[in-house]
């Protein structure tokens, strides 16, 4: 390459070199510029918005758009809040507008700051976020941007104040470039301490944001009279003239922490001091409320909203700033972190023994092995006693010792243990005329009686228990035993005993009580279907003797019927729940027969199906007796469903299943051929599964209607062709039983017996969870708080889906009583501050809605202000705790001195109410300008509080005559 060629790639490249390159500072305005457009803020010529009702700006939702900034390699966040409007939820932008009627230039930051309608609005943070931001609440904005650093490392660079002005510049730069009249803010310092500064400029008008932060308050800023110099001072920087008066609204904090005869709390249950008299409220009744005071402090906010500087005095010799003679009160109410309360405590310590390791041996050990179990009993020892004999008795004769005597050795005394007893086995309590804990009339899978109340809507997917049934006061009972009666060994040894008299009841034939009949309802818990069954299987065993005896006694060979009876047993044959004359009768004609007959002959009917004769004869179709259904809890149905499964596809595998499958259906035809013989397979479908006979649709020759099978039941290798082809004519009392009582009830009482504590609590957990729901419908009731109801109804939807879970995950189940617990603390606190302010019966909606606004907002004002009943209480309360500290103080000879001579000096103020914690003025006034005619607005917010000062101040100035 040549030189020359050379020298003109180098004139090229000079000649291309761009000098105009901006500079990052540059860079960071024309973004800050983009931004500002991009949100349609460079409205100039926007006119006023209508001033904002009291309270709008805590009340109204706020919106919030962020966007990323960059100013050389440091990241920036900026954040645009605007207050919504309450109608239709768009931003300010499209609220109704006003005329600028005033010849003063406004500018809408400036005159949202000088109404006091949105003074001293509480700043509520979660999760140290404030809502609405703390800028809201110094200057009563309702829209403003706001530059976050995007880091600590970032917050450390514009903590350096020649930092915070290149900042400032910019942004002043960008904003007149835009016509920008939101204020703009940066966030300067540590994120904790809320330091910003900020600019608001436009119509010849700029207002500078300033904060001072200082943690020792200066004497003269002590008082008002202090504050009113320093912001004349400052005012005296820009303005020529006095203007008009200052207009200063204050707020007073008062803290009261002492309750002395206020404090409320709700005492746990205690069955030893009931003597032995345990009633059925306290045994059926799950405790409710804290057991500690769940309110910590109480602060009382003394407002005088807007008065002028010469209006009242507030020095350190003097002031009339005292809170009886406030114009409003507002109180707020600060609780105890996670108080501990009856319900959940009940609940937490019935999970933690969900969670136990330990066995029944290991809390019961030497109380179980001096128990060497039941004898072995005939059925018919039964007869020559009281169908339903009393615990103790039973208890006493099968052991060989008292109750009394054996009970006490165990960890649940024999005085609380027999009432508890008794309280689940009413009918077993024969030392009363009249039962005094008797079950519900009709239990069933109602799962509330009371319809005209709010938890008719809860629990009714639960698949609980009944309530008020058994398992549900076995529930209650066990969660007092675990709180009150003596832990995890007192649990072990209620179930033990509650297993031992369900055995007791077997082998005696007497149903369990509180449990609803039939089959085992498969919407209930497990254990209350284990009890369904086992009543089933005494049921059952019942009308086996019942019809043993009647057929003994209509032979009037007794000795007789009680050998066949016994022979029935061993030999598993299956006796129907027919009526004892039936029985009679038809055992009569039997017997009359000879046993060859029973294959020729009907044996085994039940009534005639219609005028439907059999299609080869022109005998009627008699409808047979069956065996009834076997009843399965669902622990049973998903173990033959495993067992069907697992069987594999084979043939060997495919015909077995086919096989237990069809034990019922060959128990039915067997039946069928018995009560009808020489009928088809044909006659059989026509009663079992009409559906599978098409008839004709003309009648043949002979006038009778006839017809056809399914293609389904003609399909060779039909289940149904072999299981006819093979079954014998059999009545349903000499088939081997599909259902063996016996051995299913010593299944349920296996298991049952087996069970750790642990497992009895898992049985126990959703009875108990949804008794507790209950509960705290009811205490939430009378309340009438917002949104309670619905959070509970939540935590019900919740649970209902955990319910029908198998496997009781623990960890799920603390999840939901946590928000149980705190659905009652929040109950609690409400009981506490109506102890505290509003006691007795008949409270007014006003009242009630104060309570509860008590608890979940920051601040909320007292009905009738400190002349009303409400403020009464609070004066008294205070007087109460002040003259307790005074006493206190008076026994301490050192500091007694000191502190009368204070109390003397603070007079009234003193004599009832503390020093007050937090003191803040709001300062106002409108003021020309130096050489300027204009009248522009000025702000000064400060706060006095046990961490120091915090000023928050707006000053305006003219930008054209400056």
């Amino acid at each position: 390459m040549s030189s020359s060629t050379i020298q003109e790639d180098l004139d090229e490249d000079v000649y291309h070199c761009d000098f105009t390159t901006a500079s990052e500072w540059e860079i960071f305005i024309a973004r800050l510029e983009e931004i500002i457009h991009e949100w349609k803020l460079s409205s100039s010529n926007a006119n006023l918005l209508k001033p904002l009702k009291p309270g709008q700006l805590s009340s109204r939702n706020w919106v919030s758009k962020c966007e990323n900034i960059m100013f050389a390699d440091f990241q920036f966040s900026i954040t645009r809040y605007s207050l919504t409007n309450e109608d239709d939820g768009e931003t300010p932008e499209s609220e109704n507008l006003r005329d600028n009627d005033d010849e003063n230039v406004k500018l809408q930051a400036l005159e949202d700051m000088m109404h006091i309608d949105n003074d001293f609005i509480p700043v509520v943070y979660n999760d140290n976020i404030s809502h609405p931001h703390v800028l809201a609440r110094l200057y009563s904005l309702r829209e403003f941007i706001v530059i976050n650093p995007s880091s600590s490392a970032v917050a450390k660079y514009i903590a350096e104040e020649s930092k915070i002005k290149i900042l400032l510049s910019s942004i002043c730069i960008a904003i007149n470039n835009c016509s920008c009249e939101v204020p703009v803010f940066i966030q300067a310092l540590e994120p904790w301490r809320n330091f910003h500064l900020g600019l608001c400029e436009g119509r010849g008008i700029r207002a500078e944001f300033e904060m001072v932060h200082l943690k020792k308050v200066p004497q003269d800023c002590k008082h008002l009279t202090g504050l009113l110099n320093v912001f004349k001072s400052r005012l005296g920087m820009m303005s020529g003239s006095e203007g008009e008066p200052v207009r200063v609204s204050a707020k007073f904090s008062y803290s009261l922490t002492d309750w002395t005869s206020y404090s409320w709390s709700q005492e746990p249950p205690n069955f030893e001091l009931l003597q032995g008299e345990i009633g059925v409220e306290e045994l059926g009744t799950l405790p409710f409320g804290a057991s500690m005071e769940p309110v910590s402090e109480l602060i009382l906010h003394a407002v005088w909203p807007e008065f002028l500087e010469t209006a009242l005095v507030d020095s350190q010799a003097y002031s009339d700033l005292e809170p009886q003679r406030a114009t409003n009160w507002f109180l707020s109410a600060r609780m105890v972190d996670e108080p501990a309360c009856l319900l959940s405590e009940y609940m937490f310590e019935i999970l933690e023994l969900c969670r136990s390791q330990h066995s029944m041996h290991e809390f019961l050990g030497d109380f179980m092995q001096q128990d060497s179990g039941p004898p072995l009993t005939t059925p018919f020892d039964v007869l020559t006693e009281s169908k339903v004999p009393n615990i103790g008795k039973v208890i006493g004769q099968s052991f060989g010792h008292s109750r009394r005597d054996r009970s006490s050795r165990g960890p649940i005394s024999n005085d609380m243990l027999m009432p508890i007893l008794y309280f689940l086995f009413p009918d077993a309590d024969n030392s009363q005329d009249s039962v005094r804990s008797p079950y519900p009339e009709t239990i069933g899978n109602a799962m509330n009686r009371e319809p005209n109340m709010a938890e008719s809507t809860i629990g009714n997917g639960f698949k609980s228990a009944p309530i008020d049934g058994l398992v549900w006061r076995l529930a209650v009972v066990m969660a007092h035993a675990v709180h009150t009666l003596g832990g995890t060994k007192a649990a072990a040894h209620l179930w033990y005993e509650f297993c031992q008299e369900l055995r007791f009841r077997w082998n005696n034939g007497i149903k369990i009580p509180g449990v609803a009949p039939g089959f085992p309802d498969l919407k209930m818990c497990l254990l209350n279907q284990k009890l369904q069954m086992l009543n089933c299987c005494i049921e059952r065993r019942n009308a086996v003797t019942n019809a043993a005896l009647a057929s003994a006694k209509a032979s009037g060979n007794s000795d007789e019927s009680e050998e066949e009876e016994e022979e029935e047993e061993d030999d598993e044959f299956y006796d129907c729940a027919m009526s004892e004359e039936d029985v009679a009768k038809q055992t009569t004609v039997e017997k009359s027969k000879p046993i060859h007959s029973l294959w020729n002959r009907p044996v085994g009917r039940l009534c005639r199906h219609g005028n439907l004769k059999l299609l080869n004869s022109d005998e009627f179709l008699y409808i047979p007796i069956t065996q009834e259904a076997t009843p399965k809890t669902e622990d049973q149905i998903d173990e033959d469903a495993e067992v069907l499964l697992n069987l594999g596809s084979d043939i060997q595998g495919s015909e077995l299943r086919t096989q237990l499958m069809s034990a019922s259906l060959l128990s039915d035809i067997e039946s069928f051929k018995a009560a009808n013989p020489g009928a088809v397979l044909e006659d059989f479908i026509r009663w079992y599964s009409p559906r599978d006979w098409i008839e004709d649709k003309e009648p043949g020759e002979d006038g009778s209607v006839k017809g056809t099978l399914s293609s389904r039941m003609q399909i060779p290798g039909n289940p149904w062709l072999e299981i006819w082809s093979v079954a014998k004519p059999v009545p349903a009392r000499r088939q081997n039983r599909l259902f063996d009582y016996t051995r299913e009830a010593e299944k349920v009482l296996h298991r049952l017996d087996l069970s750790q504590p642990s497992d009895a609590a898992r049985l126990l957990l959703c009875p108990l969870l949804h008794a507790s729901l209950l509960r705290l419908v009811q205490q939430a009731l009378p309340i009438e708080m917002p949104g309670l109801i619905s959070a509970i109804k939540h935590i019900s939807s919740k649970a209902e889906t955990l319910f029908r879970v198998c496997e009781k995950d623990i960890n799920r189940y603390a999840e939901i009583c946590k928000e149980v617990a705190h659905a009652e603390a929040m109950i609690g606190q409400v009981a506490s501050l109506e102890h505290k302010l509003c006691p007795g019966t008949g409270q007014t909606w006003q009242m009630k809605k104060f309570l509860s606004d008590l608890v979940v907002e920051p601040e909320v004002a007292v009905p009738g202000g400190p002349h009303s009943d409400i403020g009464k209480r609070i004066k008294s309360m205070f007087a109460e705790a002040r003259r307790v500290v005074l006493m206190t103080n008076e026994a301490d000879q050192d500091s007694s001195d000191g502190e009368k001579s204070k109390s003397k000096s603070s007079g009234l103020h003193g004599a009832i109410f503390p020093k007050p914690t937090e003191k803040e003025f709001i300062l106002r006034v409108r003021a020309a300008c130096q050489n300027s005619f204009l009248v522009m607005p000025h702000r000064l917010t400060v706060q006095l509080g046990p961490n120091g000062i915090s000023m928050a101040g707006c000053f305006s100035q003219d930008t054209t005559f400056q």
